[in-house]
């Protein structure tokens, strides 16, 4: 089938699509080819080898890309962790002084009870003086008026000397009037007194009831304070656990695409030892191929120079040699003919290009170029182009071939390979993957 390059397209053509049967997506794309072993071709087969070393590269790097960008996310971690432990020591540190805020305003609190205690047993002392007060004033005004009445203290003392019949029972009486006028006095003068000292005590306790109300009132706005801060420092605490809990899933997220990036490149050098044995089977093969056709050509060349030697022979002798016997060819079975693949029925060289779309339903889901990959969130060179079908979709072949390969892969599902032969120059193969099922069969 005579097809020529569509613009655009390298000359090293790697492609992935489907043969022949039910599928779950096509994936077409750039990829070096694989021989076909009946054609015993080992430089297709020793691309096909580099191919897989190249994305054995590939994939270390990114399996280093990833190593460090986890040690980077566990740094994130570390740090974040660091954060929470401050945090929460912070945290721990206000809760403590909220519970010493708590004691002081509760002792505060008694303070003031007491003060009210102290000054309500002072107001009564107060009003139990000014009782006494008042009735030791009433008192002494009785006195004072009486003795006003009867003329006076003096001439009451002088009245009750003249009335004694003796001097000294006048003596006796005047000191008797003058003790009775000094206790009044002095009564008079205690009470003033007490007066005073309840005033002051009053004026104490009332000082202390003002400081102790100041201080509970400082002690309540330090507690709120307290208190605030507390709540600051748990959503702090709340915020920095949260920012460990996304860390910690980006690493495991991280964690686990290392994990798979680890997982495929186990599966590529596990297809690199498989195209290894294959290449020394292959190897192994063409050498005793070859050394069967150096025995055969030496064999050839053995009856040639016989037959030589003998026409000399006969030439020399002048007889006229009998027609010689014709050797019996060595007989070589001849190699199957390889099984023809369906060619796509509707859109064959649709684009005039080398290769044809494998079925009439593809659509492009990944075009060759730069794009995100899609576990390291990086910009990467994606060396192919990718085109999907609808599951259920038939899909052929995109150009006529030789199957190389049908089997199971648990990178890419149910894989069929298609040996083009060189197109332009160019080792040319396509893969067809992720198949439900497929018919072809290698040869």
């Amino acid at each position: 089938m005579s097809r020529t390059a569509p613009p655009g397209y390298a000359r090293r053509v790697r492609s992935s699509a489907f043969v022949a049967l039910l599928v779950s997506s096509v994936v077409v794309g750039l990829v070096n080819p694989s021989a076909s072993v009946a054609r015993q071709d080992g430089d297709e087969w020793r691309e096909r080898q580099q191919s897989v070393e190249d994305r054995i590269g590939e994939t270390s790097t990114d399996i280093h890309e990833i190593s460090a960008e986890l040690l980077r996310a566990q740094r994130l971690v570390e740090y974040a962790e660091a954060d929470l432990s401050a945090a929460r020591a912070y945290l721990a540190g206000l809760r403590e002084q909220v519970a010493q805020a708590e004691l002081y305003d509760t002792k505060m609190q008694a303070k003031l009870e007491k003060a009210q205690v102290r000054l309500e047993n002072a107001r009564m002392d107060l009003a139990q003086g000014q009782v006494d007060v008042t009735a030791t004033r009433s008192s002494l005004a009785s006195y004072a008026v009486s003795n006003y009445q009867s003329g006076g203290i003096g001439l009451s003392s002088l009245g009750v000397a003249f009335d004694s019949r003796t001097a000294e029972d006048a003596v006796d009486s005047i000191q008797d009037v003058d003790t009775v006028v000094n206790k009044e006095s002095v009564a008079l003068q205690e009470l003033q007194a007490q007066e005073v000292l309840l005033t002051l005590t009053q004026e104490r306790v009332f000082e202390t009831k003002r400081s102790v109300r100041e201080n509970r009132l400082l002690a309540a706005e330090n507690l709120e304070n307290k208190r605030l801060l507390e709540a600051q420092a748990a959503e702090a605490e709340r915020e920095v656990a949260l920012r460990v809990k996304t860390l910690e899933r980006e690493r495991q997220r991280v964690q686990t695409a290392k994990r798979a990036e680890l997982k495929k490149l186990r599966t590529l050098e596990r297809e690199r030892d498989r195209i290894e044995r294959m290449l020394r089977e292959l190897a192994e093969r063409r050498a005793r191929q070859h050394q069967r056709k150096l025995e055969r050509e030496a064999q050839q060349q053995l009856l040639e120079l016989a037959e030589r030697r003998a026409q000399r022979r006969e030439s020399a002798n002048g007889a006229t040699p009998p027609a010689p016997t014709a050797a019996p060819p060595t007989s070589t079975p001849a190699a199957p003919s390889p099984p023809e693949v369906a060619p796509s029925p509707s859109n064959d060289d649709a684009d005039g290009g080398i290769l044809a779309y494998p079925g009439t339903d593809t659509f492009a889901t990944s075009p060759y170029g730069m794009r995100m990959h899609p576990i390291l969130q990086v910009y990467k060179l994606h060396d192919g182009l990718d085109l999907a079908a609808a599951c259920g979709s038939e899909v052929y072949a995109s150009a006529d071939g030789q199957v190389a390969e049908a089997s199971y892969n648990s990178a890419y599902g149910n894989r069929v390979i298609i040996d083009h032969g060189y197109v332009a120059g160019v080792s040319l193969a396509t893969s067809y993957n992720h198949m439900t099922s497929f018919v072809a069969d290698p040869g």
